[in-house]
């Protein structure tokens, strides 16, 4: 072998004796490894820039960033009514509280909800500087900036940075709980499990799938505090503590102004396990049969028309509505396992996959806005064979090291229980690319070592020669290969929701002429849809093109089987039209 090629495999081998050792500092003397730290940490920095650019453009360039509409919309409306009635506003959660709070802390400055996200960027910087820290702490300097490299060279993560949805805050989170549980590795003082504790519990108001997580956070500090020889109860006593002292603000907030103590929301629970486990369910996200129309911030009263259900308040009504849904969700499943498990099945093949399968924001329609350029990263699948070599690495060396195996054991506890987390959620519901963004937290952190590993030609994956670590390297490269395979045809342009929604971002910025172009666009790309040819009347009608107006309305009355609600929202145009009214309140 040619000496040139084999001499930085050889100093990335030797770096891989450090890659799951904590390393403080850089031995003098050590210029091998000193060449690859500074060629990683220049990686490190190019795709910083990158991110940088990224988010500069979309701010300026992306309407998206203006305005907000389905779930963000109501996380706004979340916000509004905190800065309305502060400091605990006067309406259930619908959707997560701590994400509201969020958006409502820098709108209190001034009113734009962009204030709140350019809040939410600054914290998924600092997430980022801590995922850094905490893996080059926990893995080596070489390993972490390896782990960091991967987790910037994912476009899918920033992607959820600079959108109006609680991704990006439940992701900071997690990081949030690597960090903590990694102080307890080095600190005995009774603040590391109660900081660690209050990070777990963040994670479950940012993502209540979280929940699943708890208890292999616990079993991590419980090897920690044996390994110290402490006593376990005081320490896993500290932990519970941080978790209660997270939560109990919400639940307190609930109680006053709901009536419960509950600190999930509303929309966690019920609705999106119908919308996966229905006799129409398809893994993804679907309309249950036309029992939803997608339309979040109008689901509440399409399920109480449509399940025959009336209640006193909002919280009494998401309450009867989310019994009659699990009923019916469970109906389905013991009526029909065998469907139901073929369901779950492709559930997770779906969740697997390169294919972004996208719900409220399409990355393609966002390309097409502001280039597509700023959207090339590495593939999921790329991430998940690279995570998984890395687990592997570290659950082998865990095994034959015994002075690193309660710290490696307690590290490998915490990643798993991030991943089973999320998984579970898209078992639970339905596959969707925002569901599936948290698994690079803990993906990227293993990705370090199994890169390492991969360079190294695997031999330090296992005690036993080159079986195991040639299985490994097998198992990883599977995983990687599948998700190249197409999860559904493949389509080049944006949907059909995307103009829509982009049509309704312009509309809420008074640029009628923009909207009525996007309702067009979603209109040819779907033209069975009747909402669209709705909204495209009303623009119309308020930029004083009535006629055209007219023609819209006369297409959308000739469809079969409109709804009543749609049927008389016709006659309420024709009516304004009639009059000439220009002016109604913008939707």
């Amino acid at each position: 072998m040619n000496r040139w090629a084999a001499g930085p495999r050889r100093r990335f081998a030797a770096a891989l004796e450090g890659a799951a050792r904590p390393q403080p500092g850089l031995a003098p003397g050590a210029p091998p490894q000193l060449g690859v730290e500074r060629l990683l940490l220049l990686g490190v920095a190019l795709l910083v820039g990158k991110r940088l650019v990224y988010h500069l453009v979309y701010l300026v360039n992306d309407p998206f960033a203006l305005a907000t509409f389905s779930d963000g919309q109501l996380y706004e409306e979340a916000a509004r009514d905190i800065l309305a009635h502060p400091p605990l506003g006067s309406a259930p959660f619908y959707l997560q509280g701590l994400y509201a709070y969020v958006l409502a802390l820098p709108m209190a400055i001034a009113p734009q909800v962009v204030m709140g996200l350019l809040l939410q960027l600054l914290l998924a910087i600092g997430a980022l500087v801590l995922f850094y820290r905490t893996a080059c702490a926990e893995l080596g300097r070489v390993a972490g900036m390896l782990s960091t490299l991967v987790l910037l060279a994912v476009h899918e993560l920033a992607f959820y940075e600079n959108k109006y949805l609680s991704v990006s805050i439940g992701i900071g989170c997690n990081v949030l709980a690597l960090w903590t549980m990694s102080r307890c590795r080095g600190s005995a003082r009774a603040s590391a499990p109660i900081l660690a504790g209050i990070a777990a519990g963040l994670c479950v108001l940012a993502r209540p799938n979280m929940l699943l997580a708890l208890p292999f956070n616990a079993v991590a500090l419980l090897v920690l505090l044996r390994a110290r020889r402490e006593r376990s109860a005081p320490g896993l006593a500290l932990f519970a503590c941080g978790v209660l002292l997270a939560l109990a603000p919400m639940a307190l907030r609930n109680q006053l102004v709901v009536g419960s103590p509950d600190v999930l929301p509303s929309h966690s629970g019920a609705i999106p396990f119908y919308i996966g486990n229905n006799p129409h369910a398809n893994g993804r996200w679907n309309s249950a049969g036309g029992l939803l129309s997608g339309q979040v911030g109008l689901e509440r009263q399409e399920l109480a028309a449509r399940l025959g259900i009336a209640a006193a308040s909002p919280a009494e009504l998401d309450a009867a509505v989310g019994h009659a849904l699990r009923d019916q969700a469970f109906a389905f499943i013991t009526g029909e396992p065998l469907a139901w498990l073929g369901l779950e099945a492709r559930k997770l093949w779906l969740t697997i996959g390169n294919h972004r399968i996208a719900r409220d924001y399409d990355a393609r329609g966002e390309g097409e806005l502001i280039g597509v350029v700023h959207a090339l990263g590495m593939p999921f699948g790329v991430a998940l064979g690279l995570g998984v070599l890395g687990l592997l690495a570290l659950l082998q060396r865990a095994r034959a090291e015994r002075a690193e195996r309660a710290r490696l054991s307690a590290l490998l506890l915490v990643l798993s229980g991030q991943l089973c987390a999320v998984l579970a959620a898209s078992l639970y519901a339905f596959a969707s690319a925002q569901n599936r963004a948290p698994l690079y937290v803990p993906l990227a952190f293993a990705a370090g070592p199994g890169v390492l590993a991969l360079i190294s030609r695997v031999p330090a994956l296992g005690s036993h020669g080159f079986r195991a670590g040639h299985a490994a390297l097998i198992a990883a490269g599977l995983l990687c290969a599948q998700a190249f395979w197409p999860r559904g045809p493949s389509v080049e342009q944006p949907t059909s929701v995307h103009y829509f929604n982009l049509a309704a971002i312009e509309e809420l910025l008074g640029r009628d002429g923009p909207a009525i172009a996007h309702y067009r666009a979603a209109i040819e790309r779907n033209p069975k849809q009747p909402l669209f040819r709705l909204r495209l009347a009303r623009t119309l009608r308020r930029d004083g093109q009535m006629q055209a107006a007219a023609a819209a309305l006369d297409q959308l009355q000739a469809m079969p089987d409109l709804s009543p609600a749609l049927t008389q929202a016709v006659r309420s145009e024709r009516e304004l039209l009639r009059s000439g009214s220009r002016h109604a309140p913008r939707q």
